[in-house]
């Protein structure tokens, strides 16, 4: 339904007009267009912040070299630990039966590291024999 309107000047007018002339005419809506550049803008710099701290980030790599069954009570784990020069690490040797029960497990603390890589060798008790060990974590320590 469409009202019309008689002007003070004698013409005759819409209520859109109407409130044009007496309000302004609206602004052009762009806040969902600013919403979204802005959300998509935030996105781009955390980005950018999680990469820069990431990469400045050193990095513990590791690899099993051997395994010594000592005893029904004991097996001595070999590895290696790749990280930078300086760096403290806390490596866990976890011991397993056939069945991949864990009958054993040590944190042994490396450091600090003079070389890239470094050979370690550690003994961890069981209270079952184990058939096999694994490094299953080294994160970095302070000491």
């Amino acid at each position: 339904m469409r009202t019309e309107r008689t002007r003070h000047n004698g013409g005759v007018t819409t209520d859109a007009e109407y409130l044009k002339d007496r309000y302004g005419a609206p602004r052009s809506d762009q806040r969902l267009t600013w919403i979204v550049a802005g959300f998509a803008a935030v996105l781009v710099l955390a980005w950018f912040i999680w990469q820069a701290f990431t990469l400045n980030q050193p990095s513990i790599t590791w690899s099993e070299a051997g395994l010594t069954i000592v005893s029904d009570s004991q097996v001595d784990v070999n590895f290696n630990v790749s990280t930078e020069v300086g760096s403290t690490v806390t490596c866990t040797v976890r011991a397993y039966t056939d069945n991949t029960t864990e009958v054993g497990v040590k944190d042994v603390t490396i450091g600090p590291v003079t070389s890239e890589e470094t050979g370690v060798s550690v003994s961890v008790a069981t209270i079952q024999p184990a058939t096999g060990a694994r490094v299953t974590d080294c994160r970095f320590t302070s000491e």
